[in-house]
């Protein structure tokens, strides 16, 4: 497999994972759309390589539902919905504006005249923006020919076997961690009220490390969690890196109302004392601590310090990674816990209707202190709603909120 290709260097890995993603877009019937933008034909490297975060950034507006990639060559591939295509023009009018001293940007009236940007139909032009990525690779990596990776792409018969996470790759990880720019693999997500057919009402945002992003930007060909005591000890890395980006301050919009994932070993870590000292007083009540059901009872006692102790500094908890099976042996007040993130799955209405106590579970956990979580469609949102449940966070949540500041944006004169 081309995956497995050494080449002098380095394995070419960012152009593959590329490929990937489009060819998973494909076999799910996606119709997305494709910017690549070639931040290498800019003749100012030193601009290129100082505004590298802002540029980054400048797409945060397409990436809830899409996909960031550096390429080798510093290009930048934004894979998002093509209905958005207006925000991306948005985007590059604020692109245009970050690198507006570079002579290549002044000389053109319009960046696409310069080949600068270009768009792509990922259903109309695939081999078009195969050959593109190809083209990288080739320029890049001349022992790699652009053959070798022609039926990768699009390719539905080809699936790639992830490796286990073993130590050494776990040390290598943290070491890249250590002193890599931690920012760029922080994700947000909301969660909102919704009651009936109203508009999603943002009460606080998730603040999280996506590890899918994490594991195809360093290990694409390895499966991070395959082993959990591994995985915990890279968790427990994670952890300390999101505390030290908030702590510096490193995004001025974390000022409150959101959650932070974190172990119960790291609450009870110095890490945790550092980012405790370093946030404001007043911001203690708004930031809430999620923990992992799972990570709670491998040692209760653990969390009930931890808890204990976070509560009297003014945080609050939530426990997440509650199946709706799980519901009915927890008892919320026991666990002292503000809230609790139950995970929505298309056998929810199967585990209602087979038990006739389920109402009282959800009585007993509090309707206003659940969240319904990983919510894909309105069907999810009708069953929360149902159950007396208000608060929703994932992908459908996303859309609607894009949808919302979509018609504020159109309707602004």
């Amino acid at each position: 497999m081309v995956s497995e290709v050494q080449v002098e260097n380095r394995v070419v890995r960012n152009e593959m994972v590329v490929f990937d993603y489009l060819r998973k877009l494909e076999q799910k019937g996606i119709d997305g759309a494709v910017l690549y933008v070639c931040l290498h034909k800019l003749t100012n490297v030193k601009l290129r390589s100082t505004n590298k975060k802002a540029v980054n950034d400048t797409f945060n507006s397409l990436l809830p539902d899409g996909k960031l990639f550096v390429l080798s060559n510093d290009d930048l591939v934004v894979v998002y919905d093509k209905s958005k295509h207006e925000e991306a023009l948005s985007c590059l009018v604020k692109l245009r504006f970050l690198l507006h001293d570079d002579p290549i940007i002044r000389m053109a009236e319009d960046l696409e005249q310069i080949e600068f940007v270009k768009f792509y139909n990922v259903a109309e032009q695939k081999s078009e923006l195969r050959e593109q990525l190809q083209r990288v690779i080739g320029e890049g990596q001349s022992s790699l020919k652009p053959e070798m990776t022609k039926n990768i792409v699009f390719d539905t018969s080809t699936r790639r076997v992830k490796k286990g996470l073993s130590p050494e790759m776990l040390s290598k990880v943290q070491k890249i961690l250590s002193v890599a720019d931690f920012s760029s693999f922080i994700r947000r997500q909301a969660i909102c009220a919704i009651i009936g057919k109203s508009s999603p009402q943002r009460v606080f945002e998730e603040v999280y490390v996506s590890v899918p992003d994490l594991r195809d930007m360093l290990l694409p060909d390895v499966d991070l969690t395959s082993n959990p005591w591994l995985f915990l000890s890279l968790s427990e890395t994670l952890d300390q890196k999101v505390l030290e980006t908030i702590g510096r301050h490193d995004d001025g919009s974390l000022i409150g109302n959101f959650s932070v994932n974190v172990n119960v070993s790291t609450i009870l870590s110095d890490n945790f004392l550092s980012f405790d000292d370093n946030i404001n007083v007043s911001m203690r009540s708004s930031v809430i601590l999620e923990l992992q059901l799972v990570d709670i009872f491998s040692d209760i006692k653990s969390y009930m310090l931890a808890k204990t102790f976070a509560k009297a500094r003014g945080y609050k908890i939530c426990i997440d990674g509650i199946t709706v099976d799980k519901l009915k042996y927890l008892n919320r007040t026991n666990l002292d816990c503000d809230l609790m993130k139950i995970i929505w799955h298309p056998t929810f209405m199967d585990v209602i209707r087979e038990d006739k106590h389920f109402m009282d579970y959800v009585n007993k956990a509090e309707r206003a202190k659940m969240i319904l979580c990983r919510i894909d469609d309105a069907a999810a949102v009708e069953v929360g709603n149902s159950l007396g449940i208000n608060l929703y966070q994932g992908r459908y949540v996303q859309r609607l909120l894009s949808q919302q500041m979509s018609k504020g944006f159109l309707g602004k004169k």
